[in-house]
């Protein structure tokens, strides 16, 4: 991410940050959702309402705090308000049949190429279907995320058989974004030609079928190398060793709100394409940071600020109040 924005390299290691870290973002916010409301489903009744609820109440809190970030953001499209409003879509994902999942997905994926379309020709109803972080898209990648909670997350094979097929994806998708002629398809100014290219189209972030496939596949392809490798490192020297990046994981909306504010300053129209010093320094900072917020507490302050707000808002202990003029 802060590689993307502040020091992306030139020709084909750029493809690595192009599409790719915002995808694994996401997929990592639908297992987030499925383990958020994993007890819910197991217990049902009142503990599957008040998941749900909680899960509403955190996709509000996001969509407040991307609006809220947005104008200091600089040229960064800030990917909150999509995550915000996918949450509240999706919070009854995580008790969905497996069957189930795959259908709505199915269809989000199918309507999130659809409105790449209607984006490019008659235009759509609300920009929240079109731009960086087009809604079906990010809902298609969080359902990704639920479904690989339950079959890939707890499996060391289904790691294996997911790195083995998702990496050639993720570069068949880079090799189909330069070689593929999006521009001149649409230039035509023919429907019969404009129409096709749109629903393919592997340019990232337009959500179209390419795009979302190859960046998807790219995504869990990394979740699974990272859950291979952390079975060798769990004590020793090892675990030592990437406890920084564990520390930077375990307050991901932490680092990404400290990142946007911190670079949207410099991140101007008229800003230079890299900038090598900052972004180093971003990471340094952020990694030695994180490393001593986590030596001391278990979560992040954004972290620690939103599971507060949350319990506030739906906790089921709280006295009954009389208000004068309501009966």
């Amino acid at each position: 991410m802060v590689v993307a924005h502040l020091m992306e390299p030139e020709g084909w290691p750029a493809e690595i940050v192009r599409g790719f870290p915002s995808a694994l973002f996401a997929v990592l916010a639908g297992i987030s959702l499925s383990i958020m409301g994993s007890r819910g489903v197991r217990e049902g009744g009142a503990a599957l309402a008040a998941s749900r609820h909680g899960i509403i109440v955190r996709g509000a809190i996001l969509i407040v705090l991307g609006e809220m970030i947005t104008p200091f953001a600089g040229t960064i499209n800030v990917v909150l308000t999509a995550f915000g409003i996918c949450y509240i879509a999706l919070a009854c994902a995580p008790r969905w049949h497996a069957r189930t999942l795959m259908v709505v997905l199915t269809w989000t994926i199918i309507l999130s190429a659809v409105c790449h379309v209607l984006d490019a020709t008659v235009g759509v109803p609300s920009q929240a279907l079109a731009g960086a972080y087009p809604a079906f898209a990010w809902a298609s990648y969080m359902l990704i995320g639920v479904l690989a909670h339950r079959f890939i997350v707890g499996s060391a094979r289904a790691q294996a058989l997911t790195v083995a097929v998702g990496l050639p994806l993720a570069v068949a998708g880079a090799v189909a974004r330069n070689t593929i002629d999006v521009v001149a398809a649409v230039s035509s100014d023919k429907l019969s030609v404009i129409i096709p290219m749109m629903l393919i189209d592997p340019v990232t972030h337009s959500g179209a079928l390419i795009d979302l496939v190859t960046t998807a596949a790219g995504a869990l392809a990394i979740v699974s190398l990272c859950l291979l490798a952390h079975r060798g490192t769990r004590t020793g020297w090892a675990g030592r060793l990437v406890l920084p990046l564990q520390a930077m994981g375990s307050m991901s909306l932490t680092v990404y709100v400290c990142h946007v504010l911190s670079a949207g300053h410099f991140l101007t129209d008229d800003a230079p394409l890299r900038m090598p010093v900052l972004g180093t320094a971003t990471i340094l900072f952020t990694l030695a940071l994180a490393t001593i917020i986590r030596l001391r507490f278990d979560h992040g302050p954004l972290e620690w600020a939103l599971r507060r707000l949350v319990r506030t808002a739906t906790d089921q202990n709280r006295p009954g109040r009389t208000i004068p003029g309501l009966t």
